[in-house]
């Protein structure tokens, strides 16, 4: 599934093309946290690639979301 996802994406960053930076994506990441939605844990509307750094700020803000 990750290989599958990185080449949907281009094996590039979603959040960083979003905005207009062109970013290698090393991390396949849920979208909604496996601790808030355990069932979506292989749906591919529910990954993303994400640079090392889009994912540490993605955990960061999920943590004080969810306040996990």
């Amino acid at each position: 599934m990750r290989k599958l996802m990185y080449c949907r994406d281009h094996g590039l960053c979603v959040r960083c093309r979003s905005n207009g930076i062109i970013k290698i994506g090393d991390v396949v990441d849920h979208i909604i946290p496996l601790l808030v939605d355990w069932s979506r844990r292989l749906e591919p509307n529910n990954l993303q690639t994400l640079c090392h750094a889009c994912h540490n700020q993605k955990t960061r803000n999920d943590k004080k979301a969810y306040k996990r």
